[in-house]
């Protein structure tokens, strides 16, 4: 399959009204983001860093939970919204910093152990699955020792389920999905153990905790 791209300015503005749509897509929405936060341990005074941000959804959720949250994106017309919706928690929130990332899985602008939590959802299919260790091995290394890693998204448990929803759901478009038969072996590769919830023929929620100090390594690139 040819790389794929996408025009994420040109969906900025009907973004949020596909979300709340009751497309099988999109469906159990908000489950899965209060998921990913939970999973991940979100909480007060808990630095988070949300991945493909998009207009800022699972960003503002961990910043009512009390964390301190950066959100990256690759639109400026996606973070334009979120900064909008930022605006409307009053003048007293603490307000997320929002910031333009070309690539924000693959180059994070941030030193080794930054973040208690790293969380994304509905993002990393975007990445071409011949990158996506190289995506997960970034996002590990600004996680603090103790801290998890949480993700919803299209998800499959193999390839033969993938296509096989590929071929039952027309709306379902060719992408780069991850499995978790592909995905549970690359953590523990890493030391980590890979658990997973399903929420819809589709969608997962998945998350790993970081290894304690003092614990082996990450291998090398």
């Amino acid at each position: 399959m040819q790389e794929k791209t996408w025009d994420f300015d040109q969906w900025a503005r009907d973004y949020d009204g596909w979300v709340s749509s009751d497309s099988l897509l999109y469906a159990r929405y908000g489950e899965v983001l209060d998921r990913v936060l939970t999973v991940a341990a979100v909480g007060p005074g808990k630095k988070v860093l949300d991945i493909g941000t998009g207009t800022g959804t699972l960003a503002l959720g961990g910043l009512k939970r009390g964390a301190v949250v950066v959100g990256l994106d690759p639109s400026e017309k996606m973070l334009g919204l979120a900064r909008e919706k930022a605006k409307g928690l009053g003048a007293t929130a603490p307000v997320p910093t929002f910031l333009l990332v070309a690539e924000p899985f693959l180059a994070l602008p941030y030193p080794d152990g930054t973040f208690d939590a790293v969380v994304s959802t509905y993002a990393f299919h975007h990445i071409p699955q011949h990158r996506q260790p190289d995506a997960v091995r970034e996002m590990l290394r600004v996680l603090a020792p103790g801290g998890s890693l949480a993700m919803g998204d299209l998800i499959f448990a193999s390839a033969e389920a993938e296509r096989e929803a590929l071929s039952r759901y027309e709306w379902l478009e060719e992408e780069y999905f991850a499995r978790l038969d592909e995905l549970a072996p690359a953590l523990t590769q890493l030391g980590l153990t890979l658990q997973a919830e399903q929420f819809t023929p589709v969608t997962w929620v998945v998350w790993a905790t970081k290894l304690s100090a003092g614990g082996p390594p990450l291998p090398a690139r």
